[in-house]
C-alpha cells in the first residue's frame, strides 16, 4: 500500500475502498469531457495521414498578426513544432532557416510554432534571435498544436500542398540527407 500517495490515489487504488483522491475512477469520463472540448475546434480523428486536411489553428505570430492554416491556403507550407529545451529542435532549426531561405522565393510558407509554455515568451524571442529565424513563428502556449496534430514528441515537421493537406509527415528532426522530404519539397514548389 502506497499510503495515499503516487498514481494510485489519483485513480483510487489508495485507501478508503476507491473513493480516496481528487479524481477517483468516476470523475475520469467528466475529466476527458473537459478536457476536450477545452481543445478548441476539430481535430484530427488520429495522426495525420498523406492527403488529410489540415485542423485549422487559430493562434497569432510573435509580432501580433494573426495567424491560420486558411490564411495560408494557396501556398505550400512547412510546418514545425519545437521547443527552446529540446534538442533535436534545436539542431534542425539552421536547416529549416536555410529551407525557407531557398525555398521561400518560390512560394513556401515556413511556419514554426513552439510549444514552450505562457512564460518562456523570453525564452522563443531568445532562441529566434539566436538562431536568427526569419520564418513565421507562432508561440502555442497551450501547446493546442500537438493535440491537433497528434503528436507526442517534438520536433514534427509536416510539408501541407496548397490546398491545405498534409503531404509528408516527419515525427522527429529532418535533415539535409532525407530525400524523400527534399522531392517532396521541390515538387510542392514546382
Amino acid at each position: 500500500m502506497n499510503g495515499g500517495r503516487g498514481c494510485g490515489r489519483w485513480f483510487g487504488r489508495g485507501r478508503g475502498g476507491g473513493r480516496e483522491g481528487a479524481f477517483g475512477i468516476r470523475w475520469l469520463p467528466v475529466a476527458l469531457l473537459f478536457t476536450l472540448s477545452a481543445c478548441g475546434g476539430p481535430a484530427l480523428d488520429g495522426p495525420p495521414q498523406p492527403g488529410d486536411p489540415v485542423p485549422e489553428l487559430t493562434e497569432e505570430t510573435l509580432d501580433g498578426s494573426p495567424f491560420s492554416f486558411a490564411g495560408l491556403r494557396g501556398a505550400p507550407v512547412l510546418v514545425n513544432l519545437w521547443a527552446t529545451w529540446c534538442a533535436p529542435c534545436r539542431a534542425e532549426t539552421p536547416f529549416l532557416q536555410e529551407i525557407h531561405e531557398a525555398y521561400g522565393p518560390r512560394g513556401l510558407q515556413v511556419v514554426g510554432i513552439s510549444m514552450d509554455g505562457a512564460g518562456n515568451r523570453d525564452g522563443v524571442e531568445a532562441f529566434i534571435e539566436e538562431f536568427r529565424v526569419s520564418y513565421t513563428m507562432v508561440h502555442d502556449e497551450g501547446a493546442v498544436s500537438m493535440d491537433l496534430f497528434h503528436v507526442i514528441g517534438l520536433p514534427a515537421t509536416f510539408l501541407l500542398d496548397s490546398d491545405g493537406r498534409f503531404r509528408l509527415i516527419r515525427l522527429g528532426p529532418v535533415s539535409e540527407t532525407d530525400e524523400e522530404f527534399l522531392s517532396t519539397l521541390e515538387e510542392l514548389v514546382s
